[in-house]
């Protein structure tokens, strides 16, 4: 791990833009979806969409399926997926590259965390705030290719995907998601991070010190799985 961090915190998606190959196009599958009177066709399907990228099924420079392909799949007009895609190219989730396609765009704004690292629970804590750790989700697996090239990892290491929501007075106001690598943090999985944070647990796992950290923030429509989660 070196000084570094060893973990990958996001909200949204992250990644480069795309070297335009065959081999990072998302192949189109037989999507469909119940149609609701009351919701335009448009938002129906940018909702579907949103949740392809929030969800990683379509990552970071991936090339999306073409318009013709989307038409098929949803039995939908030209131009009820043009409206969809614009309004995702609008939000910043996807990116037009004239003469190559519709790609899943980088999230974002990144910058080093300066000399002193500091987690959220830290800043919550010096800003006075009381706040409550709801974890949703803690997974033990292979880390997928993404997170090895991030995190400068061997295929098959094994990683700890965590999701958690923080609240402050009964209201939820953070949701994180984050990668750990288990080979340089042992001992990460069993921590209980309701009470600790993970910064702290990476530190004390890893028997080293946070040297430096890297972070990116974004604001996003928050699409329905993740609108569940912050209520």
């Amino acid at each position: 791990m070196s000084d570094a961090f060893s973990g990958l915190d996001f909200v949204g998606a992250y990644g480069t833009m795309p070297t335009v190959s065959r081999s990072n196009i998302v192949k189109s599958s037989s999507d469909s979806f119940t149609r609701t009177e009351s919701i335009p066709l448009h938002v129906q399907l940018s909702d579907i969409l949103r949740e392809k990228v929030y969800s990683r099924e379509w990552t970071p420079g991936r090339r999306i399926p073409s318009e013709h392909e989307l038409m098929d799949s949803f039995d939908l007009s030209r131009g009820t997926v043009r409206r969809a895609i614009k309004s995702l190219v609008d939000e910043g989730l996807l990116t037009q590259v004239r003469g190559s396609g519709t790609f899943v765009a980088e999230a974002g704004i990144s910058h080093p965390a300066g000399e002193r690292p500091i987690s959220f629970a830290a800043s919550l804590h010096e800003q006075g705030k009381d706040f409550v750790t709801h974890v949703l989700v803690k997974q033990r697996l292979a880390a997928p290719p993404e997170v090895v090239s991030m995190l400068e990892l061997r295929p098959g290491d094994q990683v700890m995907y965590l999701r958690r929501v923080r609240t402050v007075n009964g209201e939820p106001i953070m949701c994180q998601e984050g990668w750990n690598s288990l080979r340089e943090c042992p001992g990460l999985f069993d921590v209980d991070f309701t009470k600790e944070p993970a910064f702290d647990a990476v530190e004390h796992c890893a028997g080293r010190k946070i040297k430096s950290s890297r972070m990116r923030y974004v604001a996003r429509v928050a699409g329905k799985e993740h609108g569940d989660y912050l209520g």
